[in-house]
């Protein structure tokens, strides 16, 4: 601090000033420190250098958050009228609610009326919500005590406008949530959504017991609910007793006049502005919002949000929070008891949310939804019964943004928006959190499956790629495979005839396992960690590098995976499990599609993008997302060309996995565009578990502009089950007419191929 001297006509303007109002009553902070002076004490005893002391000893005490020095240095008086905890709860309080961080002071003059000393200082407040605003000429008073000059303490001191029941006070302005938006435009959440609060007042009700029944049922909810609500209030209180749609309330509208009397004042209806979904589509990327969480409460107060904020909970609607909520405005002030505004500190004007607009196209997400679940309409007799879900995801393979995205079953986002009159929410939140179909999860990003035979692109492109194999090299497929010097049992393919002799584009296009133990067994004499390596860098068990929303990494089986979960080291079992996608290899749809979509680009491994731009209609972009490849696979060009040509073959070979599904698709629609893909069937699970159907893949077959892939969980074969959807989703994209979903879904499954 500084201790500065006024000029002397005003410390004689001063002590007039002082004299006046203690003469007139008219300055009760003055009265009180008079009357806090305690016992007579001489006059003088005590210098004014000494009261300047204490008085700064008290407001670097305040600078610490000290608050028992702070209480030491005040009157016994004062001491006696506010106890040491209700002395430091004031500062506490005033602490919070100004968000403070620090406080610094600067006194400026001081005078001496007898036994008052009274200081003047400047006080400048540094908070975190409010900013920096300052506080000059406030006045500390200190009063002789035996105990020397001690500050004759009240509220007022924290600020003047305190005394007599003053109190601090924090409005709150909060924007309205901006919208998010699909790539081209179209509105896939806003707050136009409208809910209709209703109120009653007892006394008004004729007939309580017949409008707790009406209630009830247009609120969905159980009549003892209903009458401990009304319990729980006196005659004359208006309060709420539930929300509805403004139809739900126009259909409605006679019955609630005529039993609970809502309707004929104001008092009785509140109409508000609340989140709203459109269409259900996409709700595992666009997520919800909902009211703060316990754990969150402390994190948002800091930012300015009230108690009862609805933010975002999942999803972009999480992820992007802080542009799509905006910046939260406030004023600081002190109010008297009866709400008159005595000050206004501080104040921060609400800055407006911010669109999302996703990569997600609102027409194609549409179509992926409804080819889910038509399909498991379609197979509801055979695998649809023992399926618990499924994932599609669609990506530019040319720029990384995910054109569709989808995990079945999913749900609807407004059941978790407090301000959203849906009958019986909280009964509805807790169906979709206890349902063992998991339906709140995004499988596409967060679902860990073995990827099957989909991971043969890998270990055929490590083996290439590192010179171990070349595009000859070649094995005789007869159905049965073993190393002898491995001590292992003989290993079967999933066609008992085989496929006799191949090299590796038609390994991969016949999903010849035999081919790929073989392969495993040379990679393992080379280096056993290759295949992982490999993996990593075509973006398998790894994060995507995207943070828009929550994903899990997977893993690729090593060593260290298999002593944590087998107890025991690598073995070369464990290799021959690798290499077809099995073991303990755990991936995400996610990852595949970008995976995929790098052999159809050339070794672009991308960054997914969920979000287009970020931006005020009008206004240029505070967020626009470009490309960005989080690993360049620099393999030879023709591994690209022979992973590209023999996933073609796929749909396109005569003993293809998938040509059974597509040979009559393509006579079908007369079109040009080839799908290549990779089929995979994934055990886990156990015995008697039905395995996870993959079909991974890119269109058209020159010059790709997609990657699909599809998964489904429990199911058959990656061919019969996935292959198709696929098919369906191309359809949607190209605008192709729909070809019909195998009529063997209503009969059961049948292995025609990996």
């Amino acid at each position: 601090m500084v201790f500065a001297k006024r000029p002397v006509w005003m410390a004689v303007f001063l002590a007039l000033a002082l004299l006046v109002l203690a003469g007139c009553g008219g300055d009760s902070a003055l009265s009180e420190a008079v009357r806090q002076a305690g016992e007579p004490v001489e006059a003088g005893r005590n210098t004014i250098e000494e009261a300047v002391q204490v008085a700064e000893t008290f407001l670097q005490a305040w600078q610490r958050a000290d608050y028992p020095t702070m209480y030491g240095l005040i009157s016994p008086n004062s001491r006696d009228a506010y106890p040491e905890d209700a002395f430091s709860a004031a500062y506490t309080r005033a602490v919070a609610t100004m968000t403070l961080q620090t406080v610094e002071t600067r006194t400026t003059n001081t005078l001496r009326q007898d036994t008052i000393a009274t200081v003047l200082y400047d006080a400048t407040f540094t908070t975190e919500f409010f900013g920096t605003f300052e506080d000059r000429e406030r006045t500390l008073r200190l009063v002789e005590t035996p105990e020397g000059w001690r500050v004759a303490w009240s509220a007022a001191d924290i600020f003047a406008e305190m005394a007599d029941g003053g109190r601090l006070d924090w409005v709150r302005l909060q924007p309205g949530r901006a919208n998010i938006y699909d790539r081209n435009g179209n509105v896939l959440a806003d707050q136009n959504g409208r809910a209709v609060e209703l109120r009653i007042v007892k006394r008004d009700v004729t007939d309580p017991a017949g409008c707790v029944v009406q209630l009830a049922r247009i609120l969905s909810k159980d009549t003892a609910a209903i009458q401990a609500e009304f319990d729980k209030f006196a005659a004359e209180t208006v309060f709420p007793v539930g929300e509805i749609s403004p139809e739900t309330y126009l259909a409605e509208e006679a019955i609630l006049l005529e039993a609970c009397d809502i309707g004929d004042d104001d008092y009785d209806t509140r109409t508000r502005a609340t989140r709203r979904y459109l269409d259900v589509l996409a709700p595992h990327v666009v997520g919800f919002v909902g009211p703060l969480r316990p754990d969150q409460q402390e994190e948002y107060a800091r930012r300015g949000y009230p108690p009862d904020a609805i933010v975002g909970q999942d999803g972009i609607e999480h992820g992007l929070e802080e542009y799509l909520a905006g910046t939260m405005g406030g004023t600081l002030r002190i109010i008297g008891p009866g709400g008159e505004v005595r000050r206004v500190l501080a104040e921060v004007p609400p800055q407006p949310g911010q669109s999302v607009y996703l990569t997600i196209d609102a027409g194609l997400q549409r179509a992926v939804q409804q080819a889910l679940q038509d399909a498991y309409a379609a197979a509801g007799p055979t695998w649809a019964r023992t399926s618990d879900g499924a994932a599609a995801v669609v990506m530019d393979v040319k720029t990384g943004e995910i054109l569709a995205m989808a995990s079945y079953p999913w749900f609807d986002p407004s059941i978790f928006n407090p301000d959203a009159p849906i009958p019986n929410r909280e009964t509805q939140i807790e169906r979709l959190q206890n349902d063992p179909r998991t339906p709140l999860l995004n499988r596409a990003t967060s679902a860990t499956l073995p990827p099957g035979s989909v991971f043969k692109i890998v270990s055929l492109a490590t083996a290439l790629d590192s010179g171990i194999y070349n595009a000859n090299t070649g094995w005789t497929c007869s159905g049965r495979w073993s190393s002898p010097d491995d001590w292992l049992p003989v290993r079967y393919d999933w066609l008992p005839t085989g496929h006799g002799w191949v090299t590796a584009p038609w390994a991969l296009t016949y999903s010849c396992n035999p081919y790929f133990w073989q392969l495993g067994k040379t990679v393992q004499g080379v280096d056993y960690t290759l295949i992982e390596q490999y993996a990593h860098r075509m973006g398998l068990g790894v994060p995507t590098g995207q943070t828009a929303l929550p994903e899990r990494a997977g893993q690729i089986s090593n060593d260290a995976i298999v002593l944590r979960l087998q107890g025991r080291h690598w073995t070369p079992a464990d290799m021959y499990n690798l290499v077809i996608g099995q073991g303990e290899t755990l991936v995400t749809p996610l990852q595949i599609t970008r995976m995929v979509a790098a052999i159809a680009n050339g070794g672009q491994v991308w960054k997914p993008q969920f979000v287009q731009k970020v931006q005020l209609i009008g206004q240029e972009p505070v967020l626009e997302a470009t490309p960005e490849a989080v690993e360049t696979l620099d393999f030879e060009p023709w591994v690209f060309e022979l992973i590209q040509r023999a996933m073609c073959n796929v749909t396109l070979d005569p003993n293809g996995t998938a040509r059974y599904i597509y040979r009559e698709w393509y006579e079908f629609q007369e079109t040009d565009v080839v799908v290549c893909g990779k089929t995979g069937t994934a055990q886990s699970g156990g015995a008697g578990v039905r395995p996870s159907a993959w079909f991974a893949a890119f269109a058209p077959q020159d010059d790709p502009e997609i990657a699909v892939v599809v998964v489904v969980e429990r199911s058959c074969e990656g061919s019969e089950v996935a292959a198709p959807i696929v098919r369906r989703i191309v359809e949607d994209y190209y605008g192709l007419p729909h070809y019909e979903w195998p009529s063997f879904w209503q009969t059961g499954c049948f292995a025609l191929g990996e």
